[in-house]
């Protein structure tokens, strides 16, 4: 049975390939709608085509924090499960907390994105209102779980 545990770590690696793989794909779609409203900037004959354009540039900055999320837990996952990789400092990950700590980070910055972008249309200003009211209360409670374990961590330590 100790055998069959101690390799059973290795079905984290269906985690890792997945979505390694997803991150890839949403980096590469990312950029081809990145293009695409480059161009269409560029072709826009009015001051309203060239702000739908800017507005869906700013939704392409949540798909690429998407693949870095999607990239962020594959790494995790291999370096927790499997092994260490050479990476860069901000990116190791020694435990979950770590993971959750560095996810809960890029998260809020989705969130800040995501809002810019419901913004930028401002379609009922009541309903950005409750939108930001919304995102305000998920941001301060990532930051308040982020500092506890923080001060958690100084305090066993």
């Amino acid at each position: 049975m100790k055998k069959i545990l101690e390799n059973g770590r290795y079905i984290v690696l269906l985690a890792v390939i997945s979505t390694f793989v997803a991150s890839i794909a949403t980096f590469i779609w990312a950029t081809i709608r990145m293009i695409h409203n480059v161009y269409d900037m560029f072709r826009a004959a009015s001051e309203a085509q060239f702000a739908v354009s800017v507005a869906h540039m700013v939704a392409v900055i949540d798909s690429y924090i998407l693949a870095v999320i999607l990239y962020i837990f594959s790494v995790a996952m291999y370096e927790l499960f499997i092994g260490k990789l050479t990476l860069p400092e901000w990116l190791i990950i020694k435990n979950l907390d770590d993971l959750k700590k560095k996810l809960s980070s890029v998260i809020v910055l989705m969130l800040a994105v995501t809002f810019l972008e419901h913004l930028v249309k401002w379609e009922k200003p009541q309903d950005t209102l409750m939108f930001a009211v919304a995102i305000t209360v998920v941001i301060f409670g990532l930051i308040f779980y982020m500092k506890l374990k923080e001060k958690k961590g100084e305090d066993e330590g």
